[in-house]
């Protein structure tokens, strides 16, 4: 037996992601509570990893310019706010004389080996005008989500990372927590995101492929499992997931 994900499986975890959680909708309401209020007008911000751009969307009228960084083409393809700069590129490779009001990175630490955080967010904060802010979100270390990643793996990317990373830099945070949930209408489904959570963050391709069948088997029945206790009272089944922001101010 192998554990594999279809291109139409990613296809039904993509939606689900996209279609089902209120993440953009929480980030763009911390930031306008948080932190829109102290910037000046019409704010400039840069979108470190924009994805298909709901959260810049949620934010475009709170700002007077906007810059987004998605190396996936597809991702940005049918997002174009009124005056945006949009850049196909990593960020590792962006270069700009600009600074900006506040710099997002929502989410996409996770693709950055932890041993090189430091030297990201030095230059996240490069690009972050005097007086202005820089927000990380990511997983937070608690919750249904962050269980289920610690049942099958020690090493779970979360929010703590980050803040023992900020802490050994020295540098003064406040963090905002959120709650969203991941939704489906039925088990196979839930199996399928879920599947897609443990393949993605869990379980190397080189542990998978050394698995042996019986092994295989327990670990898909281990993820139905965990499915399975999504469903909720009314017959859904609901995957809760707690994010943190931490929002850091340039001197």
């Amino acid at each position: 037996m192998r554990i594999t994900m279809s291109p139409q499986d990613y296809a039904t975890a993509f939606r689900l992601l996209s279609e089902t959680s209120r993440h953009p909708d929480n980030i763009a309401e911390a930031i306008r509570q948080r932190i829109v209020p102290a910037l000046p007008d019409k704010p400039s911000l840069l979108d470190v990893g924009a994805g298909p751009g709901t959260i810049a969307e949620r934010l475009a009228p709170c700002f007077g310019s906007m810059t987004l960084i998605e190396p996936n083409v597809e991702q940005l393809r049918s997002f174009a706010p009124g005056g945006a700069e949009i850049v196909h590129d990593v960020f590792e490779r962006f270069e700009s004389p600009r600074r900006y009001d506040l710099v997002l990175c929502s989410h996409m630490l996770y693709h950055v080996p932890v041993a090189e955080w430091g030297g990201f967010i030095d230059r996240l904060l490069a690009f972050v005008r005097p007086a202005g802010y820089c927000a990380i979100v990511i997983g937070a270390d608690r919750g249904q989500n962050y269980e289920m990643h610690r049942d099958f793996t020690s090493t779970v990317i979360d929010s703590s990372v980050l803040i023992r990373t900020l802490r050994d830099k020295q540098l003064a945070f406040d963090v905002v927590g959120s709650h969203n949930a991941y939704t489906a209408t039925s088990l196979e489904d839930m199996v399928t995101l879920c599947r897609f959570f443990v393949l993605a963050d869990c379980i190397s391709a080189e542990q998978l492929a050394a698995m042996t069948e019986p092994e295989a088997r327990e670990l898909d029945a281990k993820i139905r499992a965990h499915a399975a206790r999504c469903r909720t009272e009314d017959g859904v089944y609901r995957l809760g997931q707690e994010d943190d922001m931490i929002i850091l101010r340039r001197a």
